[in-house]
């Protein structure tokens, strides 16, 4: 007797995590279809001759409170991967008036850090940073700004924070977003931590090489431009050079950008609105005393990254800059990377990494838009970061959206 299929279309964070919940878990052979040459989505990862680096498209930083891509990273074996991003605590620098200071919240569920006016930012009480407790309570509509007016709180903690974990302004950022994305760092001690030698070998690969043992297949370079229905459900899938007709026990998760899942399905409801990000990698070994992770204040990055073989510079929001020459980026922002750690002012061999659509604007009017998993049709689920998860874009959303997707097809194969 023929066993259900699931086919997961999309091999980025999502479309893998929506797979690993399936594979070995349900009586149905699961099937994954990307349309690039290889999995990872936004985050996939290349050799730069320039610059001699393995480069990741995109952010691959996550909190060590994120429970969804740590199961994930879990059962792929890959915890030894991930690293602590700021062992020592994110530096920030205001870059205006050359004031330096350290957000390092204890672990644990109580933040007694936030009493100690050393740990904290010049200028900024203890209420600056338990603002977190009330933004987690924040309504749907509320914007960040009408919690975190304009003010040194605003400044100095949350909107460099509001750009490097939501990539939209403090004045446009929906204030539900930042309290789901940020209360558990601030409030509970969660860690930033990042891929120790670049995403590809922290999860994609590791990833592929689980479900590859689970005789999961997947299949590259294979672009799906439209789903056939047939009454209430998705009979059939058409990629560009062939089609697979489903039975009618079968089923789809879609692990697609918002929009190519909207022109696959018109009716569906998602974000319309996306926010810029431009990463330049400099091959620069930085300083031992450089701190990992460091915030600017006031200056042309928002926020700077110090690997073991690189200098990843990063603008957020950054929609304004895409026009300007990469020659001229690459200069402005190593002006800044060279003063924020020591090193000389001589640009060493970088590689900008731009994306257009790096995340969907965190407002309260695009997280609106956001669909759940399941759709109009009972066979079709959705994942992605876009989905909504209660969290802004990111890695940890992506996993959460395919764990959602898997368990919501699992329910209908059980019947």
């Amino acid at each position: 007797m023929r066993r259900p299929i699931v086919h997961v279309v999309g091999a980025g964070v999502s479309g893998l995590c929506a797979a690993l919940g399936l594979a070995g878990s349900v009586e149905a052979e699961v099937v994954v279809h990307d349309s690039a040459a290889q999995a990872g989505g936004r985050r996939r990862s290349f050799f730069d001759e320039a610059t001699g680096l393995t480069i990741d498209g995109g952010d691959a930083l996550i909190l060590s409170n994120a429970r969804s891509a740590l199961a994930a990273i879990a059962a792929i074996g890959a915890g030894g991967q991930w690293r602590d991003a700021a062992p020592d605590g994110v530096a920030f620098v205001d870059m205006a008036s050359g004031e330096r200071w350290r957000l390092n919240p204890n672990r644990g569920p109580i933040p007694w850090w936030t009493l100690s006016a050393s740990r904290r930012a010049p200028g900024l009480g203890a209420g600056a940073y338990w603002l977190a407790a009330r933004l987690k309570r924040a309504r749907a509509g509320k914007r960040l700004a009408d919690y975190a007016p304009e003010g040194a709180a605003a400044d100095r903690l949350w909107r460099p924070l509001a750009l490097g974990v939501l990539n939209t302004d403090l004045e446009r950022a929906s204030a539900r977003l930042a309290g789901a994305a940020l209360g558990g760092a601030l409030l509970g001690g969660a860690r930033p931590l990042a891929p120790a030698h670049g995403f590809a070998r922290a999860f994609v690969e590791p990833a592929l090489k689980t479900l590859r043992r689970h005789g999961v297949a997947i299949r590259f370079a294979r672009r799906l431009t439209a789903l056939a229905l047939a009454g209430e459900r998705i009979a059939a899938l058409e990629f560009e050079h062939d089609r697979i007709d489903l039975a009618a026990g079968d089923a789809v998760v879609l692990a697609v950008p918002p929009r190519v899942a909207q022109a696959l399905t018109p009716a569906l409801s998602a974000p319309t609105e996306f926010a810029a990000a431009i990463c330049v990698h400099f091959a620069a070994r930085p300083p031992p005393e450089a701190p990992r992770l460091i915030a600017a204040v006031h200056g042309a990055l928002h926020w700077l990254a110090c690997g073991d073989d690189r200098v990843v510079a990063a603008m957020r929001d950054a929609e304004a800059a895409l026009a300007a020459p990469r020659e001229t980026l690459a200069a402005t922002l190593w002006r800044d990377a060279a003063a924020l750690t020591g090193l000389s002012d001589d640009p060493p061999p970088w590689r900008v990494v731009a994306q257009r659509r790096a995340t969907f604007a965190a407002t309260p009017e695009q997280d609106a838009l956001r669909p759940t998993s399941e759709t109009h049709w009972p066979n079709l689920f959705l994942a992605g970061a876009w989905v909504q998860t209660g969290l802004p874009d990111g890695i940890e959303s992506a996993a959460r959206s395919g764990a959602a997707a898997a368990e919501r097809a699992r329910r209908w194969l059980a019947g």
